[in-house]
């Protein structure tokens, strides 16, 4: 069982029919954003591109019902081609994630049917409660991550459950591991993007 909280924001594990392979596409955010984007947070679009190269920019999600493109699963270090963004040796941050105000490029998982493990925000509800969330739709916390540790401190809220249609997040599982057990201290699920960018406008929970 888990006693342990282990807060690393969204990971894709799989899709409606099989498990993840590393797909990304890439996406652009510009020095004027002051946000810092850890591997692990979801972002939405920003309206525009990077000149130089068409590449859609993005910002980190701010609020719990905004509408995301996808989640961040890598910060790229090079120009893409883009000889105004090829950063210095000195900027190569570790651990690796996106520093505040820098232009940098990112692998954003932007596919609808992909499939994420989250943390529940707080302490795990009793079992039967952890269990009947699945199917209802969800929302982000927006908590800042860890420079120290390059974690994301984003986790599926444990507020706001609901099946109205316009939530982000719609709860379609439990992992199935001996450290995660509903009714333990903390608890992991499976979400997808209930509304985004590339995929629905959200449909009702259940």
């Amino acid at each position: 069982m888990s006693s342990v909280s282990r807060i690393n924001g969204f990971r894709p594990v799989k899709t409606n029919v099989g498990p993840y392979t590393g797909q990304a596409n890439v996406y652009f955010v510009p020095a004027s954003d002051s946000t810092v984007i850890m591997v692990g947070d979801a972002v939405k679009l920003l309206g525009d591109a990077r000149a130089a190269t068409g590449v859609p920019t993005v910002t980190r999600v701010s609020g719990a019902t905004d509408i995301p493109v996808g989640v961040v699963v890598g910060i790229l270090f090079s120009g893409m081609g883009d000889t105004q963004n090829v950063p210095p040796v000195t900027d190569l941050n570790t651990p690796i994630y996106r520093r505040a105000s820098t232009d940098r490029y990112l692998l954003v998982a932007d596919d609808p049917n992909l499939v994420y493990e989250v943390q529940l925000a707080g302490a795990g509800p009793v079992a039967a409660t952890v269990t009947a969330a699945v199917g209802l739709n969800g929302q982000f916390t927006t908590t800042a991550g860890s420079t120290v540790t390059g974690s994301s401190g984003m986790q599926l809220d444990s507020a706001g459950q609901a099946a109205t249609a316009t939530l982000p997040l719609k709860i379609v599982g439990i992992p199935n591991r001996p450290d995660n057990v509903p009714g333990d201290a903390f608890i992991n699920y499976y979400v997808k993007l209930n509304s985004s960018t590339l995929g629905s406008l959200g449909t009702t929970g259940v």
